[in-house]
């Protein structure tokens, strides 16, 4: 699985924006990032192969998981 990151949600210097795991069974996202240590996970988005998910959407090893920052406007 390739996961994409924004820098704002890596805290620490282990983590690379860019990283590739390999996933034993298909875990929801939010407990892949959680493994991961992505911090503040409440501030983002969650994209599944370019599709808005949700943090419990469950994501397998062929997928491109990418976490961005919510944006708003007004």
């Amino acid at each position: 699985m390739k996961i994409e990151i924004s820098e704002i949600f890596i805290d620490d210097n282990k983590l690379k924006k860019n990283i590739e795991i390999e996933l034993k069974e298909p875990k929801k996202v939010v407990d892949i990032l959680e493994e991961l240590g992505v911090k503040n996970l409440g501030y983002a988005d969650f994209y599944l192969n370019d599709k808005k998910v949700k943090k419990d959407t469950i994501a397998k090893n062929d997928d491109l998981l990418t976490v961005l920052p919510i944006i708003g406007g007004g």
